[in-house]
């Protein structure tokens, strides 16, 4: 079962503040103090639109002085990046980050894996739309997971068929 953790942490809550006037949403943000200063990982994402390599560039270029100043430090190292096409979910929060994109998840109620385009997400569900149930190929309009019958997730995608 996915925590839902990640809101709590507050660097979580401070980087959220600084990139969400940019358009952005935290993914996932962690610290590594390390003897040779400090390490900062940062996962962004639009809903919008695909996060490019000037997107990157535009976060890192506030995060970074940002928090060069606030931790009083110039041994920073900061890597910002997007969260990718296959990306496993670490929180229940992400469901909410990636309403509207395909995901596999495994299901306990259901024993399977799951794939299907998450419609909405709350702190106990998630409803999901355009389901397929893999193992049994059987296919439904919408299913709602309550979230401890959802044991892991990440996002996925299909690939077309030309025709």
């Amino acid at each position: 079962m996915l925590d839902r953790e990640i809101e709590k942490n507050p660097l979580f809550v401070q980087m959220d503040a600084l990139v969400s006037p940019m358009g952005f949403r935290v993914v996932d943000v962690y610290r590594n103090d390390r003897p040779g200063g400090i390490q900062l990982h940062l996962t962004v994402f639009s809903g919008d639109h695909e996060v490019n390599t000037d997107d990157l560039a535009a976060v890192y270029n506030v995060v970074y002085p940002r928090f060069c100043v606030l931790w009083n430090t110039r041994d920073l190292e900061l890597e910002v990046s997007s969260p990718g096409m296959q990306r496993v979910f670490r929180d229940w929060y992400e469901f909410s980050v990636f309403c509207g994109r395909l995901v596999r998840l495994y299901s306990n109620r259901w024993s399977s894996n799951i794939e299907a385009v998450i419609v909405s997400c709350d702190d106990d569900s998630v409803t999901l739309g355009d389901v397929l149930i893999v193992d049994r190929n059987e296919k439904m309009d919408e299913l709602v997971l309550a979230r401890d019958e959802v044991q892991k997730a990440r996002l996925t995608y299909r690939w077309e068929e030309k025709k």
